[in-house]
């Protein structure tokens, strides 16, 4: 076997093998830095923080909730809301109950949509549920 031809295979099968062993490495969960997370304490630490005196605490606890599908947070999300006194709290509690995709938080945000005292989070409610259409409507 010629000497160049070789090398082509020897660099094909190295090839071959990095990119296996990419999609495998790519196909595995990312451990943090941090180590393992415990989303059970997670998720209480996001809810306990929903009813912080700090406004962008209750936001980003809001957010996380969301971006990290912690559906034990649901309800507390619509608890905020329904009753929370500040305009973008409520508005970060839609965004984040629309984002987590339960039938029960699509429905408070459409009650909030209908029902809300502030027309800005009436108009951002409505926003969310025509950004993310649905099947059906629990308020139909």
């Amino acid at each position: 076997m010629e000497k160049g031809t070789m090398k082509r295979r020897l660099i094909a099968v190295v090839a071959a093998a990095v990119i296996v062993c990419a999609s495998a490495l790519a196909s595995q969960p990312m451990v943090s830095r941090y180590g393992e997370v415990d989303w059970n304490k997670a998720q209480l630490n996001y809810v306990a923080a929903l009813t912080s005196d700090n406004l962008g605490i209750r936001q980003s606890a809001a957010s996380f909730l969301a971006e990290y599908q912690l559906k034990g947070g649901i309800e507390p999300l619509i608890h905020v809301l329904k009753t929370d006194k500040v305009e973008s709290a409520r508005m970060s509690a839609a965004l984040a109950l629309i984002t987590l995709d339960d039938a029960r938080g699509r429905a408070a945000v459409e009650e909030a949509s209908l029902y809300d005292g502030s027309d800005k989070v009436v108009k951002f409610c409505e926003s969310l549920l025509k950004a993310s259409p649905q099947k059906f409507s629990l308020l139909q």
